[in-house]
């Protein structure tokens, strides 16, 4: 026997349309553009990305006072001048003494004077040159200390270069945890996706930023969306692309990332390019939103009022975004796997117990019509449904009613006769072999109409059916009648109703051996 299972709740239908956000290889790298403003924290960082490292500031302000650097170098000479002065005056005074000491008659006649006189020359000449050494030693360490001072005070001058840099660290980091945690606070994939992207936008100052959930066929279909003012919305497009499962998917499954500073100059197809015109993109980033090694959709970012050169920070930091929305889905299935998990099991302790208790009321119980009347009772109960009856099989396999618990105002069906010819020939041996029928719609059922016919007398909308078999004979049937409207009857359901059925025909099997050690015959004899 079949049985039916909950129909879920279909998903709403994705706009068909021709706009497609999936990157593509281009074979040209970013180039720069203006850069744009942003407000609180992602303010600040991107402005500093945008004016690029704090220590450049430093090196356009020494440029710009280059006239310091041009007084520490005059300063270096002047500290040089009175050494070269006085090495200069000492040489030309004591060239003059010996000039005059020397006649070149009397040098000529005597030799030895003339070697004493050439011996103080060269006296002279290294003196002067150790007085030009000490110049530029003087100089050096004047221009040294000089140059330490300026630096000293450059620094004490300029504190906000390092800080600069320390400031825009932080704030990043408390982007990136504030978004983290964010996302972690969700309870569903739609409320990660539709926080992210808003998130996202607003930190980069984002004309767009658009989640792809990639469908069984891998095509794209826009699942959230963020967009500014003025630009067009793409929720809900529905994107094929022939060429992405063949080229990108398994790159973008490996972590690829791709950001394009201008879709016009960076070789995308024709085709491509106006699939995005159509969004009015300029340029975007692409990441990949990758659960338990699959590519489960991509995020992107776009930037419609123009080309955008984007920062590497900024590109890790949106990587980074898409990788931790992955590993927060995939942490949410696996949290509501084990709560499905634990409900299941608390589910099935506690139907088990229902079982025992029913089974227990059952077997203390010798007449076959008290057992079918405490059946019923119990099973109406505990499945909360609007009848519960025992159709008793008699030797012409004609259907009896012999037991029934019902709500009030419902009509009751007690000891009715339900004819059908069609029982015996297809159902009666199927029944026997345990068939078990769960029908949540009568009218959706493909019943023939007389049996539609006299269930609708009944007011019955669905029904439940479990063979009750004693000694491998078909002794009747347990069913279950939902009246007020259809109903989905849960897998557990229908196994403890086919339980509670299997155990009523033991209990009749005691029952019956009980009676003919007795020597009593009970009515179960006319319908056995």
């Amino acid at each position: 026997m079949t049985q039916h299972s909950p129909h879920p709740s279909n998903a709403s239908s994705s706009n068909k349309g021709g706009t497609a956000l999936i990157v593509k290889e281009a074979s040209s790298t970013n180039q720069s553009s203006p850069s744009t403003s942003t407000e609180g924290k992602a303010s600040s960082l991107q402005k500093s990305s945008q004016s690029g490292p704090p220590f450049r500031s430093l090196r356009t302000l020494l440029s710009k006072d280059s006239g310091l650097w041009t007084k520490v170098t005059l300063l270096a000479i002047a500290s040089m001048l009175p050494i070269l002065a006085i090495g200069t005056a000492t040489y030309q005074f004591g060239l003059q003494e010996i000039s005059n000491r020397t006649n070149p008659s009397q040098t000529l006649e005597n030799p030895e004077r003339k070697a004493i006189a050439q011996q103080e020359q060269k006296l002279l000449i290294t003196l002067l040159s150790g007085t030009g050494a000490l110049a530029l030693l003087t100089g050096a360490i004047v221009a040294y200390l000089a140059h330490r001072s300026m630096k000293s005070a450059m620094d004490a001058s300029l504190p906000s270069a390092t800080q600069t840099v320390q400031d825009s660290m932080s704030n990043r980091l408390q982007v990136v945890t504030a978004a983290f945690q964010t996302i972690h606070t969700k309870l569903s994939e739609d409320e990660i996706y539709t926080s992210i992207v808003e998130d996202v936008r607003n930190v980069l100052n984002l004309d767009r930023v658009v989640v792809y959930g990639l469908d069984g066929d891998f095509n794209e279909i826009v699942m959230a969306e963020s967009v500014a003012p003025g630009w067009p919305n793409a929720i809900g497009t529905f994107i094929p692309d022939p060429c992405f499962q063949a080229r990108y998917i398994e790159k973008y499954g490996n972590g690829r990332v791709k950001s394009i500073y201008d879709i016009h100059s960076q070789g995308l197809s024709p085709c491509y390019i106006e699939q995005l015109d159509t969004l009015e993109v300029k340029a975007l980033v692409v990441a990949p939103i990758v659960c338990n090694q699959q590519l489960k959709g991509l995020l992107i970012g776009h930037q419609c009022n123009s080309p955008r050169d984007w920062q590497t920070f900024e590109v890790q930091w949106f990587k980074q975004i898409a990788a931790q929305v992955g590993f927060t889905i995939t942490n949410l299935k696996l949290s509501n796997e084990h709560d499905s998990l634990q409900q299941q099991a608390n589910t099935q302790i506690q139907w088990m117990q229902l079982f025992t208790e029913t089974v227990q009321n059952i077997w203390i119980l010798d007449d076959p019509d008290e057992i079918f009347n405490t059946t019923v009772r119990s099973v109406r109960n505990i499945l909360d449904a609007d009848r519960v009856i025992v159709y008793g099989l008699n030797k012409q396999s004609q259907e009896v009613v012999i037991a029934e618990s019902i709500v009030p105002d419902w009509p009751s069906s007690i000891g009715a006769h339900i004819p059908d010819p069609c029982f015996k020939a297809r159902y009666l041996d199927k029944y026997r072999k345990g068939r078990v029928k769960a029908i949540e719609n009568i009218y959706e059922a493909n019943l023939s109409p007389c049996y539609i016919e006299q269930l609708a007398v009944l007011k019955v909308k669905a029904l439940l059916v479990a063979p009750i078999v004693s000694r491998d004979q078909l002794v009747g049937l347990l069913i279950a009648h939902q009246c007020y409207g259809a109903r989905v009857w849960q897998e557990f359901e229908v196994q403890w109703f086919t339980q509670i059925a299997t155990q009523v025909g033991l209990a009749l099997d005691k029952a019956q051996n009980l009676a003919s050690r007795s020597g009593e015959q009970h009515p179960i004899s006319d319908w056995a």
